[in-house]
């Protein structure tokens, strides 16, 4: 009998971290049934709805929530990705991540891996600096250098998108479901009136705890 590996499941809204993910109930009309599932994004026009379905938790009702704490990854019949209840964890060296990320008015968001490199934006000069170089560009003095990013780490389930706007034309953004593997750092920005919040966030998990904090942070307690 095959055992899947069964991980610890968070959600992350806002950069805050929460232990377990709350399931919705989603109803298929044309088949006339309910099921659980775990919603990314919305319905409508320049939106998605993203739906990741679980199988061996009954669907939640009104005034029932289910927060679900371990899952194992497999497939539905069609092999789409789809999540198993699980009792226990019995592997940290993933950790399923629910990213229910928003973003400012009229703004977007961007889900990247950990800072790379700097570059100068000055026509002519090829200066560049590491990910953590503070200041002008060290080549030229010219004030503007602008980060590049690594790829977004982990495994993609599932994915949806939000908006702003009847036609969602205002601002957008996606939602997603990550295999996130251990020690890698993925990012969350966000884009639009923010009104003094972080414009993004940094998550890592180390095998025992999902940390989420700003560039600052990182820079002042060298966390990871």
């Amino acid at each position: 009998m095959k055992t899947y590996k069964a991980y610890k499941v968070f959600t992350v809204s806002h950069g805050h971290v929460e232990e377990g993910a709350f399931v919705d109930a989603f109803s298929i009309k044309n088949a006339g049934v309910t099921i659980p599932a775990i919603l990314f994004g919305e319905q409508g026009r320049g939106r998605k709805l993203g739906v990741l379905p679980l199988d061996g938790c009954p669907t939640p009702t009104e005034g029932y929530p289910i927060c679900l704490k371990a899952a194992s990854v497999g497939q539905t019949r069609s092999g789409k990705p789809k999540l198993f209840v699980a009792d226990r964890v019995t592997n940290t060296e993933s950790v399923l991540v629910v990213l229910h990320s928003r973003f400012g008015y009229r703004g977007g968001n961007e889900h990247t891996g950990d800072r790379a490199s700097q570059s100068c934006c000055k026509y002519g000069c090829s200066g560049t600096a590491g990910p953590k170089h503070q200041g002008p560009c060290p080549v030229c003095g010219g004030e503007d250098m602008r980060l590049s990013f690594h790829p977004m780490p982990g495994e993609v389930l599932c994915d949806g998108r939000i908006a702003q706007g009847g036609a969602g034309r205002m601002g957008s953004g996606t939602q997603l479901c990550v295999l996130l593997p251990a020690g890698e750092v993925l990012r969350i920005s966000r884009s639009g009136r923010l009104y003094g919040a972080p414009s993004a966030h940094y998550l890592q998990w180390d095998g025992e705890s999902l940390m989420s904090v700003t560039w600052e942070e990182r820079q002042l307690t060298d966390i990871f």
